[in-house]
């Protein structure tokens, strides 16, 4: 699961004194589980996180009131925003204005040994395959190229997606398409 960058003043942020003086422990809780929902969003790059109202209530583990009570409140700040389709049953989505912030620095593999021991730490890659030849060259490429854990991440979750074994090889694919859209965002 992707990480998740508290800053060590997070208890004393304004939003936060805020909302724990109007909801108590119980709502610096829900504002944890909500950085939380963050963190796990396939569109945290973009600071949303979409689900349904229900899903919404089982996360912050109180009724729909009061998820909208705590919701209405943080967009009255400003510190998020809410959008929701007209139609039943659709999904609430939430923007968090200032995401970045809770974002963790960018993490970047020097050497080649780096991403060697990440592959058999995080995806259980055999030793032997760390040690190829032509994977040892596709990690120093991509401590050249300044490949994030992030980036690798996401490429992680599209070959999940495509039902692809997450080896080196096939990764650096799905990287080229993690780095393309990268680019095409930019442009807009």
């Amino acid at each position: 699961m992707p990480s998740l960058n508290l800053p060590s003043t997070f208890s004393a942020l304004p939003i936060v004194l805020k909302v724990e003086q109007r909801f108590g422990l119980a709502g610096f809780a829900r504002l944890i589980k909500l950085l939380e929902l963050f963190a796990a969003s396939p569109s945290r790059d973009a600071g949303v996180i979409e689900l349904p109202v229900s899903d919404w209530v089982d996360a912050l583990q109180t009724g729909p009131h009061d998820v909208a009570v705590l919701l209405d409140y943080l967009s009255k700040d400003g510190w998020l925003t809410q959008e929701q389709a007209d139609e039943p049953g659709a999904p609430l989505r939430i923007t968090l204005t200032h995401f970045t912030d809770f974002l963790p620095p960018l993490e970047l593999p020097r050497i080649a040994e780096q991403w060697r021991s990440w592959f058999e730490t995080e995806l259980s890659m055999p030793p032997l395959l760390g040690k190829d030849p032509y994977t040892q060259d596709l990690f120093r490429r991509w401590c050249a190229t300044n490949v994030t854990i992030e980036e690798m991440e996401l490429a992680i979750e599209l070959a999940r997606k495509a039902n692809t074994a997450a080896s080196p090889p096939a990764l650096h694919e799905f990287l080229k398409t993690v780095r393309n859209t990268k680019i095409e965002r930019a442009r807009r």
